[in-house]
C-alpha cells in the first residue's frame, strides 16, 4: 500500500502544563509525522487586522525549536496554523470579506513563514458562518496564490457539521484536514461519541449523520479528492457528569462537563493520558459505533484508543484517503513514546 500522509497538531501551551503533562518541543518524536503543525500563530485584531502578531521571545524560540526537528527527519514538513476553536473568527471574517486584506493577510504569513522557518500555514477558521463561505474560498485562492508561488504548503482544517462550498476549497488547497471529532460533548443532554467511525442503533436520524464515515462521504460527493483528504484523529476524550451514577452507553442522560483533568485543566476534556489515569482499565467497547468509552461513578468518557484508531487508519486505507491528523500530539501518551499517534504511524 501506498503510504499516507500524517499531520500532527503541537499545542504550543502544553509546555506550561504542570507535573508529567508538561509537553515540550524535545519530548516530540520527529519521526512518526510526514507533517507537524505548530498551534497557534497569532492574528492581529482591530487596526492591525490583516497582519500577524509578532511571538514573544519565549515562543519564537520555541517555533525555532520546533522548525528545528527537521534536522532529525529531513523529510519532515512543518507548519504554522492560524485560527483555532478561541481565536479568528470575527477576524477570519472581516479579512475574508476584503480584496486588500486577504493580499495583505497572505502576504504576512508568507514573510512569517520565512522568518520563522515554516514549511507552510494551515487556517483553521473554525467557525465560519454561512455568508462567510464564499469568502472563505477567496481567502484561501488568494493565500494559494501567495504561498504556492514561494514553493509554500497550504492547508484548511475544517469542521464536520457544517456546510462548505467544498469543490471551492479543494481547488485551492493542498490538503482538508477533517476534524472528525467533537461530534459529542457536554453541549448535548446526554451521553455522546467524541469521534465514533460510524452510527449506531439508539442514535437519531441527525445523530447518524455525527460520525466519520459521513463526513468523509459530504467531502467526496462535494468534488474533494480523496487524495487530498486528510481524516483528524483525537488523542483527548469528551467527558460527562451524568444525571444517574452507573448509566452506561450513548444517550444516557447528562448534566454538564465531566470534571478537568489534573493537567489539561479544563472541563469536559482528558487528555488520553488523563483518560488511562482516571478510569485505568475500565472500559466498554461500541462494537457498533468502534470506539470505547469507560465510566466511573457520575463519570462518562468517549475516547480513543489503539484499536479504535486502527480501525480509522483501516478506513483511510480502503478508502484510498490522503492520511490520518491527530490533534494533538501532546494529549497522548507522549510520556510512553505516543501510544496513539505511533499506533497510526504503523499503520499509515
Amino acid at each position: 500500500m501506498p503510504r499516507k500522509l500524517v499531520f500532527g497538531f503541537y499545542s504550543s501551551w502544553a509546555r506550561y502544563r504542570n507535573g508529567r503533562g508538561k509537553c515540550m518541543v524535545s519530548d516530540i518524536n520527529p519521526h512518526l509525522c510526514t507533517h507537524l503543525i505548530y498551534a497557534f500563530g497569532q492574528l492581529e485584531h482591530g487596526s492591525g487586522i490583516g497582519s500577524v502578531a509578532r511571538p514573544d521571545e519565549s515562543e519564537r524560540d520555541t517555533m525555532l525549536q520546533f522548525n528545528d526537528l527537521r534536522n532529525q527527519n529531513r523529510n519532515l514538513k512543518t507548519l504554522i496554523s492560524f485560527g483555532g476553536a478561541h481565536d479568528g473568527g470575527p477576524t477570519f471574517s472581516s479579512i475574508a470579506a476584503s480584496s486588500q486584506l486577504r493580499s495583505t493577510f497572505a502576504r504576512n504569513v508568507r514573510i512569517f513563514c520565512a522568518t520563522y522557518g515554516f514549511n507552510g500555514v494551515d487556517i483553521d477558521w473554525e467557525f465560519p458562518l454561512s455568508y462567510d463561505l464564499k469568502n472563505f474560498v477567496q481567502l484561501l485562492s488568494t493565500l494559494s496564490s501567495e504561498l504556492h508561488g514561494h514553493g509554500l504548503l497550504l492547508t484548511a482544517s475544517v469542521g464536520v457539521n457544517r456546510e462548505y462550498e467544498v469543490a471551492g476549497i479543494a481547488r485551492h488547497v493542498d490538503y482538508i484536514l477533517l476534524m472528525t471529532y467533537d461530534y459529542n460533548g457536554s453541549w448535548d443532554s446526554s451521553t455522546g461519541h467524541n469521534a465514533p467511525l460510524s452510527w449506531g442503533q439508539v442514535e437519531s436520524e441527525y445523530q447518524r449523520k455525527l460520525n466519520v464515515k459521513e463526513s468523509v462521504k459530504y467531502w467526496v460527493r462535494g468534488g474533494a479528492p480523496r487524495s487530498k483528504l486528510i481524516v483528524g484523529l483525537a488523542a483527548y476524550g469528551r467527558t460527562f457528569t451524568l444525571s444517574y451514577s452507573g448509566s452506561r452507553g450513548t444517550r444516557a442522560d447528562a448534566r454538564g462537563a465531566g470534571r478537568e483533568g489534573p493537567y489539561t485543566k479544563e472541563a469536559g476534556i482528558l487528555a488520553y493520558y488523563e483518560v488511562k489515569d482516571a478510569f485505568g482499565s475500565d472500559r466498554i467497547w461500541d462494537s457498533e459505533q468502534c470506539v470505547p468509552y469507560a465510566l466511573s461513578g457520575d463519570q462518562w468518557v468517549s475516547y480513543d484508543d489503539p484499536q479504535s484508531i486502527r480501525l480509522k487508519c483501516e478506513y483511510i486505507q480502503s478508502e484510498g484517503l490522503g492520511g490520518a491528523m491527530m490533534w494533538s500530539i501532546d494529549q497522548d501518551e507522549f510520556q510512553k513514546g505516543f501510544t496513539l499517534l505511533q499506533t497510526v504511524a504503523d499503520c499509515l
